[in-house]
């Protein structure tokens, strides 16, 4: 069933498409995106069944009404930052709409979560084709449990911040501010501003690689990769990894 959601697109008006429930908004947004729907256009659902991570083989779980699951349609082609910047920039969009939403301080895990006293509470997964980028975010909403494996890393907005946001009102906050980011010079300073374990020892594990590189997390370059300072003193950059804390 899909809906209305009762809500303004600041992206000139485009189409937000509200359905009960999906197997995945990102594949939805290809099919929208393959017929020619404009940029901004958005698919939210009330449940997916086969919502994905970053990492393959990792799902987004979550039961049906609990979180905000939505992927928005953005034409790339006049972009004028580095394609590898797009999940860093959505996530600053994705913590100012959380912040506004709920009250909160929110910490940006490089590259794609959002992170709440060192638990994740949102996560970004962001793909392109073409001159076409699908921004998919997930938001955990209203849980007030987790499963066992979840429990001790995982959170909602309800939890940290005592408030049940509804998922179309943080939408609304979201693409306000996801329109704002993509032209924002100055995305980098408020990423680094919310950089979770900035200044603090990090193991990140290097995608696609048995390899794991140690050292201070100091921050993140114009290219969205991850700065460490290792030790003998000098910087490493990572493009692709997964940060753990030591």
């Amino acid at each position: 069933m899909e809906t209305s959601p009762g809500i303004i697109n600041p992206w000139g008006g485009a189409p937000i498409r509200v359905r009960e429930r999906t197997l995945s908004t990102m594949e939805d947004a290809r099919e929208l995106a393959r017929a020619g729907c404009p940029s901004g256009t958005v698919v939210v659902a009330g449940f997916q069944e086969k919502g994905r991570g970053r990492v393959p083989g990792r799902v987004w779980s979550s039961a049906p009404g609990e979180s905000l699951l939505a992927t928005v349609v953005v034409n790339l082609t006049d972009a004028a930052f580095p394609l590898p910047q797009l999940p860093l920039r959505a996530g600053v969009a994705a913590a100012r709409a959380v912040e506004e939403s709920a009250g909160i301080a929110v910490r940006i895990k490089w590259p794609n979560d959002l992170m709440w006293e060192g638990k994740k509470l949102a996560g970004v997964l962001c793909e392109a084709s073409g001159g076409t980028g699908f921004i998919g975010i997930g938001v955990n909403l209203v849980q007030t449990a987790f499963p066992p494996e979840l429990a001790g890393s995982a959170c909602s907005l309800l939890q940290a911040s005592g408030r049940a946001v509804a998922p179309l009102a943080l939408l609304a906050v979201l693409l306000a501010r996801l329109k704002d980011v993509l032209t924002d010079a100055a995305w980098r300073e408020k990423l680094e501003a919310r950089l979770y374990a900035r200044g603090r020892q990090v193991n990140v594990d290097l995608l696609g690689s048995a390899r794991q590189v140690s050292g201070i997390l100091s921050g993140v370059d114009e290219q969205g990769r991850l700065v460490l300072l290792v030790g003998n003193g000098s910087l490493r950059r990572i493009e692709q990894g997964e940060l753990r804390r030591d």
